[in-house]
């Protein structure tokens, strides 16, 4: 079918791309020359293309952002239906990537950000894209600004689509919803596929070895970590955003686009931040105002956990590290750290005599994870006689562990019991008598008489003793019934572990610290059925999950999981203390809301220390020359 040379105002010049049922035209005003735009043509007529193509343009109508490509008009002239977009000069970031394999990372963090932005804003109209690739998201070329476009599958988030129930979305890019009915598609959808992108950016490959979700494909699973990719100067805290943007479940995603940004933010800070050299000795301490405070770097349980963790004890932290970049106030710390000593063995007046040069705060995070193990034993066989005959109804036999037991609700021990398993039960023949129902007796062999004993002629017969005369016994095993009903059981049983662990600290004393200062809790979240699999993401917590599960075997499973994330604030202070001849810098670390420094011989008093000793040592001479004295 052929393409018309103008439409309304404006002259097609030449084709800048072809799709699968579109072709999309640069053209130009015929009254504004300098007016270019882009025209993109319908050529399916199927009635299912032409409704797709409308609904695209009344989406795409409704969003005015700088990161989505805008449309101005749409009409038909028949039968063709055309809209025209606006002109973007430059190149998609899948032809990108065809001539360049992966991009800078200052450059796919601009391109990620920029895409998440303008998900944000068509989100926050309840829009949905459905189908984020790097073929759909254009690159200009002088301003590198990136621009969403073809909405042709969007929908909006709280209208499932009432077509027939296919996937649809670019290969590799889709999220484990696509391939469930439609309704299932929502906002998170996008972020994973923006995800999925970001990632090839990064490796220049997607994040499997084969995109699931395909009819013949592997199932949805973990991203690759970016080392396997051999991506270099990329902090390994990385893999626990991907982590997140790639989640299987969506309720274990950033909620929303601008929330991983600001999980790359965190993350990137530091690299961020320009390099400070000191040379020549001790830096001169600043005379007022706040002090030098070199960011630390964000630690994996901010980056892997930030968007879930409580804010308010953060944003004290934050308060607190603002507080301790004051002089002031680091020197009031410091006197009132000196007026506790006993005896006045402390350096008196430590802070007025401090000059401060940095002030350095983060937080350290302590972690417990409950487990809740749930044993079930091989099954055994139980067994009964068949008396009634009962009809059993036909179910497919369960394996154990999928049995269903109460809820696991409660970090308690359980001594739990014996279940049957459905399924299991079946009638078999007693072996025991074949099937018979009863025994013949061993002594008679079912002839009821024996001789008597002691008879002189073979014919003197008795009853037999050992039957009663009856030939054989009833089978005990089956009461006669010659069948047994036999079924599968197995003992479960539960029981609760806790497994606790921190981050390092050089100078950490955590006995010291535990009973001075008040964790705050900032996170606890519970999994039933195993562990959640950011959790392993965070280092310490991964040795305390590793440990957890080398518990686990054939007959043991995680039932139920819950981590609990506390944490100290800390801040590092280096300073001097101005004393002639002396040019060291001490560092010392103010630990919790509670501001509490540990004892530290170097802040002594040696004089007052020696004073002591000595009056200590005279009175231990005194008192053993007054025991001399009275022998």
């Amino acid at each position: 079918m052929d393409v018309p040379r103008r439409i309304g105002n404006y002259a097609l010049e030449h084709m800048l791309g072809r799709g699968a049922s579109s072709q999309v035209w640069l053209a130009r005003h015929q009254g504004l020359r300098d007016h270019v735009v882009a025209v993109k043509v319908l050529m399916d007529q199927a009635p299912e293309a032409v409704r797709r193509f409308q609904r695209e343009a009344a989406i795409a109508a409704r969003l005015r952002h700088p990161h989505i490509v805008q449309i101005y008009d749409y009409g038909a002239i028949p039968p063709l239906h055309y809209a025209i977009l606006e002109y973007v000069d430059g190149v998609s970031l899948r032809e990108r990537l065809a001539r360049q394999g992966r991009l800078p990372l200052p450059e796919a963090l601009t391109i990620f950000r920029q895409i998440a932005q303008a998900l944000d804003y068509a989100h926050g109209l309840n829009i949905v894209h459905c189908d984020v690739s790097p073929a759909n998201i254009l690159i200009e070329r002088q301003r590198h600004r990136a621009a969403l476009t073809d909405f042709g599958i969007a929908r909006h988030g709280d209208a499932p689509d009432a077509g027939p129930r296919v996937v649809m979305g670019t290969p590799g890019y889709l999220s484990p919803e696509h391939a469930r009915p439609s309704a299932s598609v929502t906002h998170l959808s996008d972020i994973y596929s923006l995800g999925v992108v970001f990632y090839q950016m990064l490796a220049g490959a997607l994040p499997w070895a084969e995109p699931p979700g395909l009819p013949d494909g592997p199932p949805f699973g973990p991203p690759a970590p970016l080392s396997a990719h051999r991506v270099s100067g990329i902090p390994p805290a990385l893999d626990g955003v991907f982590a997140r943007l790639l989640a299987v479940d969506p309720a274990q995603r950033f909620p929303s686009a601008g929330a991983a940004v600001e999980a790359l933010d965190l993350l990137f800070q530091r690299h961020d931040q320009p390099t400070r050299v000191l040379v020549g000795g001790p830096p001169t301490p600043p005379q007022s105002g706040e002090l030098e405070s070199e960011p630390a770097d964000p630690t994996p349980v901010e980056v892997v956990l930030g968007p879930e963790l409580d804010p308010e004890p953060i944003r004290r932290a934050e308060r607190r590290a603002a507080r301790l970049r004051d002089p002031a106030i680091l020197g009031a710390v410091l006197d009132a750290y000196a007026a506790e000593g006993r005896f006045g063995l402390r350096q008196k007046w430590l802070g007025r005599l401090a000059r401060f040069h940095k002030a350095t705060s983060r937080n350290l995070f302590f972690y417990r994870l409950r487990v809740l193990y749930e044993r079930r034993g091989q099954p055994e066989t139980e067994e009964e006689p068949d008396r009634k005959a009962a009809d059993y109804p036909l179910k497919p036999p369960l394996d154990r562990w999928e049995v269903p037991l109460p809820l696991a609700r409660e970090f308690v021990d359980q001594p739990g019991g014996r279940v049957l398993i459905p399924g299991s039960t079946r009638v078999v023949a007693c072996d025991t008598c074949a099937g018979e129902g009863a025994i013949v007796c061993a002594q008679c062999q079912g002839r009821r008489r024996v001789l008597a004993p002691g008879a002189a002629s073979a014919t003197v017969l008795v009853p037999c003793p050992a039957c009663d005369g009856r030939g054989g016994h009833v089978c005990e095993r089956c009461a006669g019934a010659g069948r047994l009903v036999q079924r599968q059981a197995f003992h479960w049983s539960r029981q609760a572990h806790a497994f606790e662990g921190q981050d390092d600290h050089p100078a950490l004393d955590s006995g010291w610290l535990l009973r001075v200062c008040q964790p705050e809790v900032v996170y606890c979240q519970a999994q039933a059925g195993g562990l959640r699999p950011e959790w392993s993401l965070v280092p310490p917590l991964a040795a305390l999950l590793a440990e957890a599960r080398s518990a686990e075997n054939d007959e043991t499973r995680i039932a139920l999981a819950e981590v609990t994330v506390s944490f100290v604030p800390l801040t590092d202070v280096i300073f001097d203390l101005g004393r002639p001849g002396d040019a060291g810098l001490y560092r010392l670390t103010i630990w919790g809301f509670e501001n509490r420094i540990p004892p530290d011989w170097r802040f002594f008093n040696w004089e007052r220390v020696m004073f002591v000793w000595i009056i200590v040592f005279l009175l231990v001479v005194i008192a053993i020359l007054g025991v001399f004295a009275f022998l």
